[in-house]
């Protein structure tokens, strides 16, 4: 019986096979309003000053889950796992030269559960005309890529055999056809699993929404800066840091934030590439 799915790669630390306890904490749980308050926005009081109401969890769960779909969009990193199912074109060069080498749309991949040749425009229920073995296939999950090697055991002669010997294959082939548009079909996950969601990912996903929440509430925390009384020629004036502290907060976020986002771009590849084809 074949395997259900490909060995489940975790994202961070790349191609870990095993950590040792050492006091290091390098996952975190998702920020929580309760967790806000405490860290990023502790000392901050959340409560409008025209109107006297307090921000509530669900205000800044709103936050988060803004900062987190756009974290999402912006870097194409999952905070939770999520299945894809994408359709490749078939190159018979690819296939032949490169063990079927090619890179899915989103990554990390953590793991494949379906990989398969079919030659219309989608299965509709019906039987892939080749279904390949999971065992057979390779992933690369950091560059996104997966390829076709022989499970133990088998030859490379083997490999070939068990994907083409199929009749329908085998009368597609004699066709010398090299390219068909969408013949390559995967199902995959991408994303970080249950408490495998590393340190930093959480961090930026603080800041952000603490970020998002200070820009539109700030002016209604600290609306005021000085306030000047004057009566028959006296006069007396009592300043507040509120709106430069807001200002300063918000600048240090921001720094945070752009700092995080390099250092995630750079270590899932989610900076623009050039390739050559």
């Amino acid at each position: 019986m074949s395997i259900l799915n490909t060995p489940t790669h975790h994202p961070f630390p790349a191609f870990e096979i095993e950590q040792e306890e050492a006091g290091v904490e390098r996952y975190i749980a998702l920020p929580t309003p309760t967790m806000m308050r405490s860290t990023v926005l502790f000392g901050i009081p959340l409560k409008s000053f025209l109107t006297g109401d307090v921000v509530q969890d669900s205000t800044i769960q709103h936050y988060i889950d803004i900062a987190i779909s756009e974290i999402e969009h912006e870097l194409d990193l999952y905070i939770t796992p999520v299945t894809f199912n994408e359709r490749h074109d078939y190159s018979r060069h690819d296939f032949i030269w490169s063990f079927g080498r090619f890179k899915v749309n989103h990554g990390p991949i953590l793991d494949v559960s379906k990989f398969q040749l079919t030659f219309n425009n989608g299965l509709a229920g019906g039987v892939p005309l080749v279904d390949i073995p999971l065992e057979f296939v390779h992933v690369q999950p950091q560059d996104q890529s997966v390829q076709l090697v022989p499970a133990q055991g088998v030859t490379i002669s083997g490999l070939i055999v068990s994907i083409y010997s199929g009749l329908g294959f085998h009368a597609f082939n004699s066709q010398a056809i090299s390219q068909w548009p969408g013949a390559i079909n995967i199902t995959y996950r991408s994303g970080f699993s249950a408490g495998q969601c590393p340190a930093m990912i959480s961090g930026l996903i603080e800041n952000l929404a603490a970020y998002k929440l200070l820009s539109i509430m700030g002016p209604l925390i600290f609306p005021h800066s000085s306030t000047s009384i004057g009566i028959d020629g006296t006069s007396q004036s009592v300043g507040t840091a509120g709106v430069a502290f807001l200002q300063n907060r918000l600048a240090d976020l921001e720094k945070i934030i752009n700092q995080q986002r390099e250092s995630a771009r750079s270590y899932y590849l989610k900076r623009f590439l050039v390739e050559t084809i």
